[in-house]
């Protein structure tokens, strides 16, 4: 087992410890101090932190509130008491996905203490004088002349760090030019609502209090002077009192009603960012890292922050070294912007400058309220824990693909699902595993989507839950799959959910749904790779975290991006209006938005005919995908009753290949695009085949699927609740009337660990997006055809005739075996 030492029992060693045990790593705490106590008074455990304790799934987030108060609104007044201006904290809760809890500093001492375990081995009066490496870890010393070794070091101690100084040189940190008084008391006062967080501002000095829940409050106050005067602050309380005579009397009221004694006067400091934090197999966090001003209230925040993020590097990043390197390159960019976001915010606070205090004012009060909270945002939002630099932070605002998608979903289902046989001793512990991992891998299985009554929808954190499994005791899998297509997700679940059915004794189904909003067939079945790749790693600890990416449109080639992209969009549609559609298929009813559920038919082409259709397209050079399109045409050709001679088909191209840098499946999201283009229902089938392959091809490499997505913002309803005119729309015009998605699955493996694996493959939903969607997964040893198609648009009985046809019209281009008669 990996070794750990950490020296200095703060929130952040403290933090490290219970990460660092969590990984799997054994780990010494040391403290110079006689007994564990927090310094300080009080603080706020803000959401980006709440998220990183999240990770660590110890209930840590639950106890924090159970002992602080939540913030639930955040108040700038000026000296006098008046409002600047008042935030209600829970649009920004729920956009971030998790609240601001302020507590007092011990308390949340106290739960990171009792989340690192009562077998954790505590070293006191361990006073660090320097640290030597030795060819397999590192030593410390310390000044009662104790030494302690271990695999890696951990500095956490502070902003005068014994172990910083010995890695970057002894320095005075950094004066910010205030000082700050700090207090814990029992207080309460009209002023002072319930989870209120208040901040007096005046010229060169502030005051704050903290409902900390309980009865009590943190308070705090500020005041610009030299840096050695806040070095040396000579003054009691009732120089506290004058300097703050004038202001709100309230504010007079808590510093009388607390005790000298309990007031503590520090001066705010920080150190300039540092470009490397460590070497070999030594490196810093918290405040030794990257001690900042408090302005932006996010020194334990962050010191939480690289807590777990050096336990998952060390955990997912291969040996010692390669795993601090790559915990500091993640989190040296993140940390050098809070240092220095918290000077410059420090810097007007505290100016004595009356024209820019003007203007500081006025900023708070007339601005927009997206505008202040888009502040409120950057430090407060949680990076995860994936590449040095993500993709894609969250939360962020839904795409127009994405939109499109999530307002589908919201009117009907749109869901895609995935199923897998697996032959083997599986059950549902492994497939929970699985699972499990698979939420802690990928940070969009941990959000949810959040709009303003069905308006500007976006992405946010939401906590970390388990993935639903349901498990069936006997059955086909077919029977499950109108379930799944039907059932919507629960607000705020996870946009995955599983179901384990027992075929026969040592035979299983596993299914997976998810939504078009996170998901396409390429994202739900390698899903269901990893969840079982993992599962058989029983991978219970940290697993490398795959970052979420940009949307969609964020990652097209540049031709396709802004403006030039419009212009082709605009473009391609008015050349397309000039085009033949083709013929489309006439619904059988009319089916209400809400209404249309989609309802699944299934085809299989195997054995001596599935390999004599893909023998029959090689030597015909036709692809295979060319060719079930126009035996689709041809199939509603017949069963049309005034058959035209051709008929629209749609084809959704799978395009992560075709963005500018392209994405491989494990990369969350929906990149399915269409091309509609009319299709020979009479000619000789390999005859339209060929010609409907020569015109997609073209469509293709002219990339028209990426500028028809151009086209969803025109279309896209504003809200779930007004999908009317986009659905009268597509019913007349939409390339979902007719339509096929193609997936070859080769890459897909035979065998995960103990168990066989075979038959994946993928169902659509519709919703709103058209009358039916052909779902064409090419395996290894078969064809499956997955017809899902909307109730009452298209009834059972056209849906079964249509794949009969269809089958036989593929079967008919299977070569007669030679026979092999006997004299």
């Amino acid at each position: 087992m990996r070794t750990a030492l950490v020296v200095g029992a703060g929130i952040g060693g403290l933090t490290a410890a219970a990460a660092l045990r969590r990984a799997g790593i054994e780990v010494v705490l040391c403290e110079r101090g006689p007994q564990l106590r927090a310094a300080g008074f009080g603080l706020s455990v803000q959401p980006n932190a709440m998220h990183a304790l999240r990770t660590l799934d110890l209930g840590i987030d639950e106890e924090l509130l159970r002992v602080g108060g939540r913030a639930r609104s955040f108040t700038f007044r000026r000296r006098d008491g008046s409002d600047i201006r008042r935030i209600d904290m829970a649009p920004t809760d729920a956009a971030l996905g998790a609240p601001t809890v302020a507590l007092a500093r011990q308390d949340l001492h106290d739960v990171l203490l009792a989340a690192c375990g009562a077998d954790l081995r505590v070293e006191l009066g361990a006073e660090a004088t320097g640290f030597a490496e030795t060819a397999d870890g590192v030593r410390v010393s310390f000044a009662d002349g104790r030494s302690l070794g271990a695999d890696i070091l951990i500095g956490a101690d502070g902003i005068n760090s014994v172990i910083r100084a010995q890695l970057h040189g002894a320095e005075p940190p950094r004066p910010g030019k205030f000082v700050c008084w700090l207090a814990l008391a029992p207080f309460a006062h009209p002023a002072i609502e319930p989870g209120a967080s208040i901040h007096y501002w005046g010229r060169g000095a502030r005051f704050g209090f903290h409902d900390i829940g309980h009865g009590n409050i943190y308070w705090w106050g500020t005041m610009t002077t030299t840096g050695e005067l806040a070095a040396n602050w000579p003054h009691g309380k009732h120089d506290l009192l004058a300097r703050f005579r004038g202001w709100s009397p309230e504010i007079a009221e808590i510093i009388t009603a607390t005790p000298e004694s309990d007031i503590l006067a520090l001066p705010a400091q920080d150190r300039p960012p540092l470009a490397a934090w460590g070497r070999g197999r030594v490196t810093l966090l918290g405040d030794a890292a990257h001690p900042m001003l408090s302005s932006l209230g996010q020194g334990a925040n962050s010191a939480i922050e690289d807590a777990v993020a050096l336990a998952h590097a060390l955990a997912t990043g291969g040996d010692a070294v390669t795993g601090l390197r790559g915990y500091e390159q993640r989190r040296i960019p993140r940390t050098r912007k809070l240092i220095d976001g918290s000077r410059r915010l420090a810097y007007l606070e505290q100016t004595r400058n009356r024209a820019l205090i003007a203007v500081r004012d006025t900023f708070i009060a007339k601005n927009s309220e997206q505008r202040l909270r888009a502040n409120l945002f950057e430090p407060m939002t949680w990076p995860g824990l994936g590449d040095p630099a993500p993709v894609a932070a969250l939360p962020r605002r839904l795409s127009t693909l994405e939109r499109w998608h999530w307002t589908a979903d919201r009117v009907a289902p749109l869901h895609i699902v995935a199923r897998v046989r697996v032959t083997g001793g599986l059950d549902a512990s492994a497939v929970r595993t699985g699972l499990d991992a698979v939420v802690r891998r990928h940070p969009m299985l941990r959000t949810a989507v959040h709009s303003e009554a069905g308006r500007n929808p976006r992405f946010v954190p939401a906590a970390l839950r388990p993935i639903p499994l349901r498990e069936v005791t006997s059955g086909e899998w077919t029977a499950e799959i109108d379930t799944e297509l039907r059932e919507r997700f629960a607000p705020d679940a996870p946009l995955l959910r599983a179901t384990l059915i027992t075929v026969a004794p040592g035979v299983h189904d596993l299914i997976l749904t998810s939504t078009y909003v996170i998901a396409d067939a390429v994202t739900v079945l390698s899903f269901a790779r990893q969840v079982l790749e993992l599962a058989a790693e029983r991978a219970t600890g940290w697993v490398a975290e795959v970052p979420a990416p940009a949307a969609p449109e964020a990652l097209f080639p540049k031709p396709f991006r802004g403006a030039r992209g419009m212009a082709k969009t605009l473009g391609l549609l008015a050349a397309d209006g000039l085009r033949a559609k083709g013929a489309r298929l006439v619904p059988t009813t009319e089916v209400a938005p809400a209404a249309r559920f989609t309802k699944p038919a299934r085809r299989v082409i195997d054995g001596h005919d599935y390999a004599g259709l893909r023998q029959a397209c090689r030597e015909r050079g036709v692809p295979l995908r060319s060719v079930i399109a126009a035996a689709l045409a041809r199939a509603a050709g017949a069963e049309a009753e005034a058959p035209r001679p051709d008929y629209s088909v749609g084809v959704s191209v799978l395009f992560r290949e075709h963005l500018h840098h392209p994405l491989d499946n494990t990369r969350t999201g929906a990149y399915q695009a269409m091309i509609a283009l009319p299709t020979s229902a009479v000619r000789p089938l390999w005859e339209a085949a060929s010609a409907f392959d020569a015109d997609f091809t073209a469509r293709l490499n002219r990339r028209e699927h990426l500028a028809n997505l151009g086209s969803m913002g025109f279309i896209a309803p504003k809200s779930p609740a007004r999908p009317e005119r986009t659905v009268k729309l597509l019913d007349a015009r939409g390339p979902g009337n007719l339509c096929l998605t193609y997936l070859e699955t080769d890459d897909f493996p035979a065998r995960v660990g103990e168990w066989e694996i075979s038959s994946p493959e993928f169902i659509s939903g519709m919703s709103i997006s058209g009358m039916m969607m052909l779902a064409v997964t090419v395996g290894a040893a078969e064809l499956s055809l997955n017809l899902g198609y909307i109730a009452g648009l298209f009834g059972a009985d056209r849906a079964e005739a249509l794949l009969d046809t269809l089958t036989r019209s593929l079967r008919a281009l299977v070569p007669a075996p030679e026979s092999t008669a006997v004299y």
